[in-house]
């Protein structure tokens, strides 16, 4: 649902109907009004002028608040030791920098990963809401949408899970890690082919998926 609307004000509509569903983040779409309806006839009675029905604008829903429930997250100010490497983190954090990590096992490759996110910002609305369509088309749920996401695919995992891919093309962890991290434990166990899928969408911040029907673009 969430897509959809983004794609309806992009399009310059100004009124939608939508389902009466408290989780959708009416307020954060600035420019559009919405009436609110429960079944499919209220919408046909409506637009025959047999019902007057309740319309929604921003002002009205400010107080609205998207679902948030507090995450369990490990915390970088809790990691004892590895100053080097908290200050690499913390350089990468600051320069949205991508960073390659080297070392035996055991030594906290894995800890500093999974405590990274903490030290990044908080998101906003409109980053929220480019989580939230992603992880929709998925259909996938996020508990807590203000902080970034962490992905942290296994190495056997498939390139079009990684990459995306489908015949009904979805985004793959590399564009549910939007505006996030994207770990890849053990990087060299990978296989060569997903490596090189993620070279370009690395570099261009987006990826696209082509299929004989269609030709999809994700963040």
């Amino acid at each position: 649902m969430l897509p959809a609307l983004i794609a309806a004000k992009a399009l310059g509509l100004k009124l939608i109907y939508i389902p009466d569903d408290p989780t959708i983040p009416i307020n954060m779409l600035h420019g559009l009004n919405f009436v609110v309806v429960k079944h499919i006839k209220e919408v046909v009675q409506h637009l025959q002028g047999q019902e007057s029905l309740t319309f929604l604008t921003n002002p009205l829903i400010t107080d609205q608040k998207l679902p948030f429930y507090e995450a369990v997250h490990k915390d970088f100010s809790n990691v004892i030791g590895h100053e080097q490497a908290k200050r690499a983190l913390e350089i990468a954090a600051a320069g949205e920098h991508n960073v390659l990590m080297s070392g035996p096992p055991g030594c906290g490759k894995s800890l500093l990963a999974e405590t990274f996110p903490s030290i990044l910002p908080s998101l906003t609305d409109q980053a929220q809401l480019e989580v939230m369509s992603l992880y929709q088309l998925v259909g996938e749920k996020r508990s807590h949408y203000q902080t970034v996401p962490y992905r942290h695919p296994h190495h056997s995992a498939s390139s079009v899970a990684i990459i995306g891919g489908g015949s009904s093309p979805k985004p793959g962890e590399i564009s549910l890690a939007h505006r996030g991290v994207l770990f890849l434990d053990e990087i060299a166990e990978f296989t060569k082919k997903t490596l090189d899928m993620l070279r370009q969408p690395l570099e261009t911040g987006e990826v696209t998926i082509s299929r004989a029907h269609s030709t999809v673009t994700y963040p």
